[in-house]
């Protein structure tokens, strides 16, 4: 609790301190209205005339404390998840592609799309703790004024409860974090059976084992830390009632000696407080989810901070009328099981202006991770980028970027045009579509939003590639895309269209397994074992 309480101070400092002192206003009138019932009772039938206005002014002003402090942490609980949302999202863009790669996409997809929601079922129930907590203090204070002795004997109470509570809720926090790291285990389970659904079904013994293993085994995993963390928390709400109660038996039926007066009005007040105890520790298993929720996410920007991707600087225009992109001696690294690596490099090239570029080679040779650096997206751990003889540092990085274009293997098509030069031009929009034989599929609305993407694998690459002519940058990356296209696609593609993107002064990278249209580039390099193994040069009539 004591994070979320930090999260929404440093959130909302202002309205946070308001809430805070309307939460405890409400906790200490609802004490005071106990003590106006209380010192009632003890009249004797005798009720000053000023008694029942006492009341309703407390009633009133107790209820009114404590609507207008949660009405305040729900409008600044939701802001600040907005911005907590935003800013997770935020450190996965700022954050260097391999580093992406590493914390994995569904483990951040799990903190936006479950542990948001579980935040923000927290966030309201802490003014009824702050007021619950200002309750048993005015209780206290009143006690001890009626009888030293019962607020000393309360206080030690409380003070036991609180022992016992945290003695149960540290074990409670310890298995619901446990649950949170099987969460991510079990988002990326279930993306890789959505995504593997056809494959799954072709085998019925693979589906059964791995449903077995990765849903059943994850989530039973993920439900007895859950249930196991919960069931400890009721523990400790319960731990502190049954003090309480002793307290009550102790005062009711123990050798205190205490007038009858003073008992009957302290038990009254200390059902009072039960009351709002439990009522607060109702809220206390789903305050501890928040919390965790809470930490999760910060761990997950905190992971993604570690790697911060300098290609988010603003673009200069320093590139611009570039000629020549030379790659000098660069290396990547990838690590691979039982401590192997697998090493892209040395590679030598070079890309100019207005040529096509193909690039070949076996599965696994390193292609598409050959395309993420000659975008920019990876940078080379050893060797440089130069274009025109300028390094591509930290400060050149994010213009470098923008002379690109792609559509890598693992494409996204995005449902609105928002961002792309050409997005405006209806009539560009929809040449495109009838081109590529979309028209009938797909629409253009007002709003500048795609009538569907729910397409084929080949239609959506070719939805992409309208993208990519709408964006109009030097640079126009491929990777496999004629891969998913009938022949008549692959026949246009190789033939029609890069040869126009080549008229228009574009440079096309395309990474391809297509042999018989080797001859469409102006170059042919293949890759084999992370190296450049063969360049051919083609004539320019080919």
């Amino acid at each position: 609790m004591v994070e979320l309480l930090r999260f929404l101070a440093r959130s909302a400092p202002r309205n946070f301190a308001f809430a805070t002192v309307f939460g405890v206003l409400g906790g200490a009138l609802g004490a005071g209205l106990i003590v106006v019932v209380n010192e009632g009772l003890r009249s004797n039938g005798v009720i000053p005339a000023s008694l029942p206005w006492l009341f309703a002014v407390v009633v009133v002003a107790s209820v009114t404390t404590r609507t207008v402090a949660q009405a305040i942490v729900h409008r600044v609980s939701h802001r600040s998840i907005v911005r907590l949302r935003r800013d997770l999202i935020d450190a996965m863009l700022g954050a260097r592609l391999r580093r992406v790669e590493e914390v994995g996409q569904a483990s951040v997809y799990s903190a936006l799309a479950d542990d948001v929601v579980l935040v923000a079922n927290a966030l309201p129930g802490i003014p009824l703790v702050i007021a619950g907590a200002a309750f048993v203090t005015v209780t206290l204070v009143y006690l001890l004024v009626v009888s030293p002795l019962v607020g000393l004997a309360t206080a030690i109470a409380i003070a036991l409860g609180v022992a016992l509570y945290l003695a149960w809720s540290v074990r409670g926090t310890r298995h619901l974090t446990a649950a949170r790291i099987e969460q991510d285990a079990l988002f990326t389970a279930f993306k890789e059976v959505t995504e593997g659904v056809k494959e799954l079904k072709l085998n019925a013994e693979r589906r059964r084992l791995i449903a077995g293993r990765m849903l059943d085994r994850t989530a039973e995993v993920h439900r007895r830390e859950s249930v196991t963390g919960l069931t400890l928390f009721l523990g400790a709400g319960a731990s502190g009632q049954l003090v309480f109660y002793a307290l009550l038996g102790v005062l009711m039926f123990g050798p205190l000696g205490l007038p009858w007066e003073v008992v009957s009005g302290t038990v009254l007040v200390l059902l009072f407080a039960v009351s709002s105890l439990d009522a607060v520790l109702t809220w206390v298993p789903t305050l501890a989810k928040g919390a965790v929720a809470l930490e999760g996410m910060r761990g997950r920007a905190a992971a993604l901070s570690e790697g911060v991707d300098e290609g988010a600087a603003p673009v200069t225009g320093a590139f611009a009328a570039w000629d020549r992109i030379s790659y000098e001696g660069i290396h990547h690294t990838y690590p691979g099981p039982r401590n192997e690596r697998f090493v892209l490099g040395p590679l030598d090239f070079t890309l100019e202006r207005g040529e096509v570029v193909l690039i070949s080679g076996p599965n696994g040779s390193g292609k598409t991770t050959l395309a993420k650096l000659v975008t920019g997206l990876y940078l080379p751990e050893e060797g440089r980028i130069a274009v025109d003889g300028t390094p591509v540092d930290e400060v050149h990085l994010a213009e470098f970027r923008s002379l690109f274009s792609a559509i890598y293997a693992d494409f996204q098509v995005f449902e609105t045009l928002v961002g792309l030069p050409g997005a405006g031009d209806a009539d560009r929009v929809q040449h495109y579509l009838e081109r590529l034989q979309l028209a009938d599929r797909v629409r253009l609305r007002p709003d500048g939003t795609w009538s569907t993407t729910k397409l084929s694998t080949g239609q959506r690459k070719r939805l992409a590639l309208v993208c990519v002519l709408l964006e109009d940058r030097d640079i126009c990356l491929f990777d496999e895309w004629a891969a998913d296209q009938d022949p008549v696609f692959k026949e246009v593609f190789y033939r029609e269209l890069l040869p126009e993107l080549k008229q228009r002064g574009k440079t096309v990278v395309a990474i391809t397994h297509d042999d018989r249209y080797f001859g469409a580039g102006d170059r042919l390099l293949r890759i084999e074992n992370g190296r450049i193994e063969g360049a051919r040069t083609y004539e320019p009539s080919c």
